[in-house]
């Protein structure tokens, strides 16, 4: 396919840069029309938006595409799911990390099903949340798992943008899934966690505790509070 762009005007967007502050406070309430731009220091990932935006919109039908997660995050969005915020998930992980990991991906299997997800060469960072309160869409340099770096996001509540998206999504979700490829290296990345388990081999590692500095001050201001230190 062409490469495509949605072109569209807006109303006021709500511009935030967060040092310290968790998904929910960062990015704030999530009336359609919404417009939310940020960047971060690696204090929240993409699952904990994910969470953030069900909660704002749904129950919700929750599209994921994503180069790499971990095992926390497949957790908490089956978490997630159990407590009846997400209706549907779906995920796109790219083919080589997800072969390359299989601990990473064993699990991942195991918790949200074969029928969840499909692998196929993908980069782009987007999740789509279509609720009962309005559909949104995220796009972020984040993967899904916390990464103690700096980071960039945008959410639009706008169902043209979320369904620009989800087409795109879903175009790539029924192409992946016509191949017999996609299954078999589901199935071998799958054998290899459970060898691996069998073995007394650690499936994975437990989510890391390290937190940041108890003396890095929280800073949450707009963009024209830049202005004198330009």
């Amino acid at each position: 396919m062409r490469p495509r762009a949605l072109r569209y005007r807006t109303g006021n967007v709500r511009r935030v840069i967060h040092r310290t502050a968790e998904a929910a406070r960062c990015i704030g309430p999530l009336a359609p029309g919404v417009r939310v731009t940020g960047v971060t220091a690696g204090q929240f990932s993409a699952i904990d938006a994910m969470e953030h935006m069900c909660a704002e919109l749904g129950p919700a039908a929750v599209r994921i595409s994503t180069w790499t997660t971990g095992l926390y995050d497949v957790h908490r969005a089956k978490a997630i799911r159990t407590r009846g915020r997400i209706t549907d998930i779906r995920m796109l992980l790219d083919r080589g990390t997800f072969e390359k990991s299989p601990k990473y991906a064993g699990p991942l299997i195991e918790a949200l099903g074969i029928d969840a997800f499909r692998c196929l060469s993908v980069h782009a960072k987007v999740i789509v949340v279509t609720g009962e309160r309005g559909a949104a869409a995220f796009r972020s340099s984040m993967n899904l798992n916390k990464n103690l770096r700096t980071e960039q996001f945008d959410i639009d509540v706008c169902p043209d943008v979320a369904e620009f998206y989800r087409s795109w999504f879903d175009a790539l979700w029924d192409e992946a899934g016509r191949s017999q490829d996609n299954r078999a290296i589901i199935a071998a990345v799958y054998d290899r966690f459970q060898a691996g388990s069998a073995e007394g081999v650690p499936a994975h590692r437990p989510p890391s505790t390290r937190s940041f500095p108890r003396n890095l001050a929280e800073a949450s201001f707009s963009a024209t509070d830049l202005d004198g230190l330009l």
